[in-house]
């Protein structure tokens, strides 16, 4: 049986929204990694009753619960003190990690401040879970049926505490891997509630969840499976696939090895106007031989700009034109034609913009060179004008 891990994520600043919770959803990733799924998250703002209650139920429900923030030197950094009442033992100075802190400081050149010994305060029986960054000691607390492990909320202490410590106890107690396992699917031109309109309504497989992440210009499509029945996971990755197969730029990674390949032995030639050098950044990801130009004043109709390209007496050529009225205008030309397409764009920030524009060039390039469609649909990038000129 899978175990039963929760998240709980403390401090007024994240339950009012002053402070994104990062933190969450980087350990449910970082845990589905290890094949284990987080069941539930919690956030809690710094209030000591609220706390207790939360903790005192969540003992009888969960395997596992995380806490993070909390334990600062401050008088709003409650964690520890709010466990221990919970559990109804008091709070106990432990001495090795008192006088790691005072290490630490000295060698800074500081004196350490008094408000720090709160920090080497913890639970009566609580152990200790080392954090090498930071002064704010983790620990870890089993009440009830829950292994309880309490992280500050400083990002980069989290992650080291995570994968040097917390991790390697949880393969000891939960075994090396969870059950569940996750594919992932990267995709171009679908907008992330448009995917969840398409795909949520389906029927999938028991054991078979979906996972949205946006991370610009592409979505994180996560197939996230929990049973090991390969018919299930085999209909629910084809389902997926006739639904969004045609915008899959990559798997598993974002990454392009297999492209870089490719294009080494090609005389690619680039020109982009609109996209501002943003193209010939993206490309250089892959490979550094090709020839870019950034232009202004380049056509602003998809017609034009095919026929630009063809008079330039170039091979392989991929070109983002200027704006237009009908929108901005992308081309490809190969020895088999030109295909140019003019699509609308609706982001007004110009970063954005420009990296949309960009990844829709480089995705009739990839289209071409794995001897796809090269011109698709997006739903985020309307397109008004459409041209295919022979050689």
């Amino acid at each position: 049986m899978e175990p039963v891990i929760e998240l709980i994520s403390t401090g007024d600043e994240v339950l009012t929204g002053l402070i994104t919770d990062t933190n969450a959803g980087w350990l449910s990733q970082r845990l589905l990694e290890q094949g284990w799924q987080v069941r539930r998250r919690f956030t809690v703002g710094d209030d000591k009753a609220d706390l207790v209650e939360l903790f005192e139920q969540r003992s009888h429900h969960a395997d596992v619960v995380i806490v993070n923030g909390g334990l600062g030197p401050t008088s709003d950094d409650i964690s520890a003190e709010a466990m221990a009442e919970t559990a109804d033992v008091p709070l106990v100075l432990n001495e090795p990690w008192l006088k790691l802190m005072q290490e630490k400081y000295a060698g800074r050149n500081r004196n350490m401040p008094e408000s720090n010994i709160k920090q080497a305060m913890l639970p009566e029986g609580a152990e200790l879970v080392d954090n090498p960054v930071g002064t704010a000691c983790g620990f870890a607390v089993q009440y009830n049926r829950a292994l309880f492990f309490f992280t500050p909320g400083v990002p980069s202490e989290l992650k080291k505490m995570m994968d040097q410590e917390i991790l390697p106890r949880l393969r000891n107690r939960l075994g090396q891997r969870g059950q569940s396992q996750v594919r992932r699917y990267f995709l171009f031109g679908l907008s992330e509630s448009g995917l969840s309109d398409r795909l949520d309504p389906l029927p999938w497989p028991d054991g078979i969840t979906l996972g949205y992440r946006a991370n610009s210009p592409t979505i994180e499509l996560k197939l996230i499976i929990g049973t090991d029945n390969r018919k299930a996971i085999s209909t629910a990755e084809t389902q997926l696939l006739e639904q969004v197969g045609s915008h899959v730029v990559a798997r598993n990674e974002l990454k392009f090895e297999g492209l870089a390949a490719q294009l080494h032995d090609r005389d690619l030639v680039v020109f982009e106007d609109a996209s501002g050098g943003r193209l010939t950044d993206t490309l250089h990801t892959l490979t550094s031989e090709f020839e870019g130009h950034y232009l202004a004043g380049l056509p602003d109709t998809a017609d034009d700009l095919a026929q630009w390209l063809k008079g330039s007496g170039r091979a392989t050529t991929l070109a983002i034109g200027a704006e237009g009225p009908e929108g901005i205008p992308l081309a490809l030309l190969t020895p088999e034609g030109c295909r140019a397409q003019t699509l609308k764009m609706h982001f007004r920030d110009p970063l954005m913009r420009r990296r949309l524009l960009a990844f829709a060039a480089f995705d009739m390039l990839r289209r071409q060179l794995q001897g796809l469609p090269v011109i698709v649909d997006y739903d985020i990038l309307p397109r008004s004008e459409l041209i295919s000129l022979p050689q």
